[in-house]
């Protein structure tokens, strides 16, 4: 298994991981939920908030993903990493 470039928790057991090929949200008591996204389906990432930030993910197919109650410097290095990740992905493939 390869490591994340960045990952980051929020409230109620929610763990954002962003791989190379995918962002991987984790949620549930003992990571029972797990859903994994591409690069290319996520239109829009935003932080909202100074203290306990939300991390909001938009994918192409109209679905909305809020994780709440994020450390502002971990929202940012997800948003950095989904952003150059993108990149790369529009680059490349």
């Amino acid at each position: 298994m390869e490591p994340p470039i960045a990952q980051a928790a929020g409230h109620n057991n929610h763990i954002v991981s962003v791989y190379e090929d995918r962002v991987q949200i984790t949620s549930g008591w003992q990571g029972q939920k797990v859903e994994d996204i591409g690069h290319k389906d996520i239109s829009t990432v935003e932080v909202r908030g100074m203290v306990n930030c939300t991390l909001t993910l938009e994918i192409n197919n109209g679905r909305v993903y809020q994780i709440g109650r994020m450390a502002r410097p971990d929202a940012r290095s997800i948003k950095t990493a989904i952003e150059l990740q993108k990149q790369k992905a529009g680059l490349y493939e």
